[in-house]
């Protein structure tokens, strides 16, 4: 009801369609992302038909525009690199893979006719409640399905991902006045920990830390409305919870991790996940060496770095990717990939840090090292993009950042 109807005043139509777009696409990453590119899909489709009709007006500011353009040049870049390196028969399906980084072109202005303030809060409640039914299915799945949690996503690694990021978003309602609100702030953070230990993504792992030093310069700007020691017995409760839960999986990848080293010390050829990175890195720069320039265009990627390799280990390496998301912007576009790339990463930061000063920016800020870090991090060892449900993830929360004015004070959803 706080989405459908979030205040006295009548709203548009298209406010409600924001709100319902926004709040489920925060709630469905861990559970289905394929409806999350099609929310954006969606989304785009409809920005290109009210600014042709002219009943949407492209309202970007200088700032918008920059961010919007230094993200179109990443899906430039790879698409030069893709008409560059033949073969093209691949061309269609690669150009369609990139059009989720044009889309703040088209959905930032629809995100323009909320009013300040609105949309933001509802994504970060959203993440919360997503967060805690992705848990729960996934504590299913370990349960009485499979060794490693993958909830709705179909890959471990990537609720790994969904779920520090997530997670992360969803601890930032503990600064709402509702008491609703900051409980499904703290069991939504809980929940995305336990997502990332139960789904075994080690590279998740590394990104807590990182995540506790943005919680602690964010909320010592700004207090929460909930006291120090139920927050230090909540949550040592949940710690408690979690590590009880995940800690058959803990110990599993502790000990996976071990064995992969020790492997490392034979010769009899056996490939582990650890040496199999090894030898995708080492394809990568070799094969990077050799035309740092142009690269090879993503549909030659994996072809490129496998002919750097031993012909023994080629058939034990069926990846897509080589585990790192700069060597394989590098192996796709050369160094302009590897720039491209790093350039996009720039843009929430920049958004955020372009907005006026205020509450609402402080708490942008915050949104874009939370998305940053978990893409940069996880992505150095395993996905960061070319993927169906990070794209447009990464795609829709920068837009979503640019969308208020950052003296926008922070409003809780629920109301009384």
């Amino acid at each position: 009801m706080a989405v459908l109807y979030p205040g006295d005043e009548a709203g548009s139509a298209l406010d409600r369609n924001n709100r319902i777009a926004v709040f489920l696409f925060a709630i469905l990453p861990g559970l289905s992302p394929n409806f999350n590119s099609f929310i954006l899909l969606a989304s785009m489709v409809w920005g290109v038909y009210c600014l042709a009709t002219g009943s949407l007006a492209l309202n970007l500011s200088k700032s918008d525009r920059l961010v919007a353009i230094f993200m179109s040049i990443y899906p430039l870049v790879m698409i030069a690199s893709i008409f560059i390196n033949p073969p093209y028969s691949e061309v269609p399906d690669w150009i369609f893979r990139l059009l989720p980084f044009f889309s703040i072109w088209l959905i930032l202005p629809r995100m323009r006719q909320s009013p300040d303030g609105r949309l933001v809060p509802l994504f970060i409640l959203g993440a919360g409640i997503g967060m805690i039914v992705t848990f729960l299915f996934s504590l299913l799945q370990i349960m009485f399905l499979m060794e490693r949690a993958e909830a709705g996503t179909s890959n471990a690694a990537l609720l790994g991902v969904i779920g520090i990021l997530f997670g992360g978003i969803a601890l930032l309602n503990i600064q709402s006045p509702r008491s609703v609100e900051q409980r499904i702030a703290i069991l939504g953070y809980a929940a995305g920990l336990g997502c990332v230990l139960l789904s075994g993504t080690r590279s998740a792992w590394l990104v807590i830390p990182i995540h506790i030093v943005i919680f602690l310069w964010y909320f010592r700007k700004h207090s929460f409305h909930l006291s120090l020691r139920s927050l230090a017995i909540t949550s040592s409760l949940l710690l408690v919870g979690l590590l009880t839960l995940g800690s058959g999986q803990i110990l599993h990848r502790i000990q996976a991790l071990q064995e992969n080293l020790t492997s490392l010390e034979r010769t009899d050829g056996e490939i582990t996940s650890l040496s199999a990175r090894f030898a995708l890195y080492k394809g990568a720069l070799s094969a990077i060496s050799k035309d740092p320039l142009t690269g090879y265009g993503p549909q030659n990627r994996m072809s490129s770095v496998l002919a750097e390799l031993p012909d023994n280990i080629r058939p034990q390496l069926p990846y897509s990717h080589v585990h790192n998301g700069f060597l394989t912007a590098g192996i796709d576009a050369g160094v302009f990939g590897i720039a491209a790339l790093s350039l996009m990463l720039l843009t929430p930061v920049i958004g955020a840090w372009r907005k006026e000063p205020g509450p609402g920016r402080d708490l942008a800020i915050a949104l874009a090292l939370l998305l940053v870090s978990s893409y940069v991090i996880t992505g150095s060892f395993g996905i960061m993009f070319n993927q169906k449900a990070l794209d447009p993830i990464f795609a829709y929360m920068v837009a979503l950042i640019c969308a208020d004015r950052g003296s926008t004070c922070f409003a809780p959803v629920v109301r009384n």
